[in-house]
């Protein structure tokens, strides 16, 4: 079980380096985390699109459409 959110984004950056797209990824790591409140959410930034997790302690998890990164806010 992940205890933190730095476990958490760990996970899914090393899931993303074996080749794991954004749904998996979704489906197996995040949406049963008990870290993540809710379902992703698309913005733009810079004029990239980007999907936001939100986690409870008030961190994003951000995965980057574009460089196909995660990233946490």
């Amino acid at each position: 079980m992940t205890n933190t959110g730095a476990d958490l984004i760990a996970q899914c950056q090393a899931a993303l380096a074996t080749g794991m797209d954004f749904p998996t990824l979704w489906h197996e790591l995040l949406k049963g985390s008990p870290l993540v409140i809710g379902p992703p959410v698309q913005t733009i930034r810079g004029g990239r699109a980007r999907l936001e997790v939100r986690l409870i302690y008030g961190s994003v998890i951000v995965f980057d459409s574009a460089t196909k990164r995660i990233t946490a806010e």
